[in-house]
């Protein structure tokens, strides 16, 4: 693993009880960083993203589980209570899981670390955007939000745009981290995304601490957000982001 496992499992552990507590504040409030997103979409969503990973794990699956066999989250007064509950589901199932137990997952990375890694990351977001929807998010540890960024560029868009057909930028992005040791150089190779750890000249540059990294690789914040540097041909970087779409 990257990082601990047992880092992974406080970012899952700790995000999803903010996600929750968020829920309790207003499930109507709108999600700035989600445009149409209410807390109730959020939460319902992130309800079935744990329901589904529970299932995969918990069963050791070697296909995908089709998606109409995951239940979706009833909405209305029982959504929290679904929500605690498909978070203590898919935290049981991933602290039971061995690491390198195989296991399908989307990615086509073949073992059950890629779940322990991806949910700690997507409740991580998710759990800025509740936070952002009700009041002032709380930080982001540093070296996770490094990890997600890697995580990001070498698992998630790989997959997502050779399997949408998204037609990569032919402009270089480099990204440097300023609160620690973090650098990103990403260009397209043919259809495929190349991704090396090294100081070099592309032909954008953004210097941002890892949490803002992190959230502009996901859109949740832009270019013009306090504390980030950007070098270069704003576009291309801005090109680059848009894929996380």
């Amino acid at each position: 693993m990257n990082l601990q496992r047992a880092t992974y499992q406080n970012a899952l552990k700790v995000g999803g009880e903010a996600i929750a507590e968020a829920g309790r504040e207003n499930l109507q409030a709108e999600v700035p960083s989600c445009p149409g997103w209410t807390l109730e979409r959020l939460i319902a969503h992130v309800s079935r993203v744990y329901r589904s990973v529970a299932r995969h794990v918990s069963e050791k699956a070697t296909q995908m589980i089709p998606a109409e066999e995951i239940p979706r989250a009833p909405q209305g007064d029982g959504l929290l209570d679904w929500f605690i509950e498909s978070h203590r589901l898919v935290q049981d199932a991933l602290d039971a899981a061995n690491p390198d137990e195989p296991v399908w997952n989307w990615a086509g990375q073949p073992t059950m670390e890629f779940y322990i890694r991806r949910m700690a990351h997507e409740t991580t977001v998710h759990r800025w955007d509740a936070e952002a929807a009700v009041g002032q998010p709380s930080t982001i540890d540093a070296d996770l939000a490094c990890d997600g960024v890697s995580e990001l560029y070498e698992v998630v868009l790989p997959f997502t745009t050779t399997n949408w057909r998204a037609e990569l930028p032919t402009s270089s992005l480099h990204l440097h981290r300023t609160d620690g040791d973090g650098e990103w150089l990403i260009v397209a190779h043919g259809d495929s995304i190349k991704v090396t750890h090294e100081h070099a000249k592309g032909d954008a540059a953004v210097r941002a601490s890892a949490a803002h990294l992190l959230l502009l690789s996901w859109e949740r914040i832009g270019l013009d957000s306090p504390d980030i540097q950007t070098f270069g041909d704003a576009t291309a970087a801005q090109s680059w982001f848009a894929l996380s779409r």
